[in-house]
């Protein structure tokens, strides 16, 4: 696959994985957390098993071990989401979410016992800037625990890039975002018959809301996220990836009536500094070196 290609793959996974927040939003006004994860993620593999079982098999030992543990960290991704957005902003959540794409270098730095590029440090000052006015109060700092969840999910989703990148080098990137799917449905399961009631969506409303998770959100955003991240540069889309929290604030205040104060608007400003900063930096240095 040509770049050019992935990238606007990659653009269409980031509307529709933004999407998400919007339905989930909806679909929990009725409907536990783990239940809705566990319909909408079998539904997904169901569908995914059916259309494109050909390209399932065969799997190494290998591809599947890599499958379980992304699904291990995709599962904490997506119930820290889930809870965070009972009780917090769409926009809130996409934002705090998204501040995983600067944590990632200082989880390399750490791992790999080096110090972290200088405008990776700049990077997260500034989005810590973002955090604070995001999720400032009464003027100060004062997270919510639907807050406090959203980071949860970024720690989690942060490992996610970092073992996507790590894994995709040697496995098949598709069967790799099946597995994905898979064992978030069966772990989103057996939380919903430990912590829940397991129903059935009951209303037209809610086998809508799953429909569109399980097709848009989860088949299309969640299976192809790793095939266009493999043709793309990790500078590349990591400025793609913070699109999404830009496309969720649209979708939260046209749909659901939220309200950019102040402070947040500040904060978003903050946080997309922080994000952008770093990898237009990075990509400045090529030329600077060619200039030389």
């Amino acid at each position: 696959m040509k770049e050019r290609n992935a990238s606007i793959l990659l653009a269409a996974v980031i509307i529709a994985r933004a999407s998400s927040y919007y339905f989930i939003k909806l679909g929990m006004e009725s409907m536990e957390t783990f239940n809705l994860l566990s319909t909408r993620f079998f539904l997904a593999t169901a569908l995914l098993a059916i259309f494109f079982f050909k390209q399932l098999f065969p799997m190494t030992r290998s591809t599947f071990r890599h499958g379980f543990v992304l699904g291990i960290l995709f599962f904490g991704v997506m119930a820290f989401e889930f809870k965070g957005l009972l009780s917090a902003e769409a926009s809130t959540v996409a934002f705090l979410e998204n501040t995983s794409i600067v944590l990632v270098p200082l989880i390399l730095a750490v791992l790999s016992r080096t110090f972290p590029d200088r405008w990776s440090l700049v990077g997260v000052a500034i989005t810590l800037v973002g955090v604070a006015f995001l999720t400032g109060r009464d003027g100060g700092i004062n997270l919510s625990i639907g807050e406090i969840y959203a980071l949860c999910s970024a720690l989690c989703y942060a490992a996610v890039i970092i073992m996507t990148a790590k894994y995709a080098a040697t496995d098949d990137t598709f069967q790799l975002g099946f597995l994905q799917v898979f064992w978030i449905f069966v772990y989103s399961t057996a939380a919903t018959f430990l912590f829940e009631t397991p129903h059935l969506p009951r209303t037209g409303v809610e086998w809508w809301v799953i429909v569109v998770l399980a097709v848009v959100c989860t088949g299309f955003g969640f299976t192809l996220q790793p095939v266009a991240q493999k043709y793309v540069s990790t500078q590349r889309a990591g400025m793609f990836c913070a699109f999404n929290p830009l496309c969720a604030t649209i979708m939260g205040i046209t749909l659901l009536g939220e309200v950019l104060t102040p402070y947040k608007i500040v904060g978003i400003v903050c946080i997309l500094l922080g994000l952008f900063l770093p990898i237009w930096m990075e990509n400045r240095k090529p030329r600077n070196r060619a200039a030389s």
